[in-house]
């Protein structure tokens, strides 16, 4: 648990450009992979990139999940490290958002 925490430490002293650097490097692995790894489950990229953000966003519809081992990896990746950078990203835009008001 204390990685998690250090981790969480090293991406708040990110900058704004590098937290959304590392946000479309985790969308864009996520969907590629998903598309890669579970052909039947998404058809398309879209469908991938839909589950992906739907993981990301902790949304979880349910209409798309992985079935195979590679897939529940990758899964369990996005959730474990892609939350953290989205939630990243959403307190980097707060910051910027709150410093632009002032």
């Amino acid at each position: 648990m204390h990685i998690f925490f250090r981790v969480w430490r090293g991406l708040s002293k990110l900058s704004f450009v590098n937290v959304v650097l590392a946000s479309l490097v985790i969308i864009l692995t996520g969907t590629v992979l998903g598309f890669v790894l579970e052909p039947e489950t998404f058809p398309s990229m879209f469908d991938s990139f839909w589950w992906t953000m739907t993981t990301l966003t902790t949304v979880g519809y349910g209409d798309f999940f992985p079935t195979s081992v590679a897939g529940r990896w990758l899964g369990i990746f996005l959730f474990l490290f892609g939350i953290g950078i989205i939630g990243a990203l959403i307190g980097k835009l707060v910051e910027v958002g709150a410093t632009f008001q002032r």
